[in-house]
């Protein structure tokens, strides 16, 4: 079974994706273009107030019908590695999920033309600790990697550091 090893070629935005062939140690090289999202590692948040979460990201390909972003949570302390998708943005409309802790709560703050997938959660609460995901696709581009941004509510008037 071959291997596959991503390098990041910074001058054209494109990945670069190395299959080594049987029996030759010179791989074949083929350009595939990725979608990039940049996230914070951690943001701090008082509780009760509103959270933007930023997500910001880069594409070779034009924004197009066909771009949609999807966010999903997985709560702080979880003992599985699923995460809970809360919500999706595709051709200018927004599906907030209805049975998630984010209920009525969650809303788009982004741009696409601007290349920000951003959320936005209202009155942040503590069980709204945990880990978040950025999931941009803009075909033919691939995602190599979601954005991950951990979340770390705080009590009002407290400094975080």
């Amino acid at each position: 079974m071959p291997i596959f090893i991503l390098r990041g070629d910074q001058q054209r935005n494109v990945r670069l994706l190395e299959l080594p062939t049987r029996g030759s140690n010179d791989p074949y090289i083929i350009r595939v273009s990725a979608v990039e999202v940049k996230t914070p590692e951690e943001l701090f948040v008082e509780n009760g107030t509103e959270a933007r979460l930023p997500c910001p990201f880069s594409s070779s390909e034009v924004i197009s019908s066909a771009t949609s972003v999807s966010w999903s949570f997985q709560p702080e302390g979880a003992t599985t590695p699923i995460s809970l998708q809360f919500f999706y943005y595709s051709q200018g409309n927004a599906y907030p999920w209805k049975d998630t802790p984010f209920k009525n709560r969650i809303s788009w703050a982004g741009d696409l033309n601007k290349k920000d997938a951003s959320v936005s959660i209202a009155n942040v609460q503590f069980q709204d600790n945990g880990t978040y995901f950025c999931d941009v696709k803009n075909p033919p581009d691939i995602l190599v990697k979601p954005g991950e941004i951990r979340l770390r509510v705080v009590q009002r008037g407290t400094s975080p550091h």
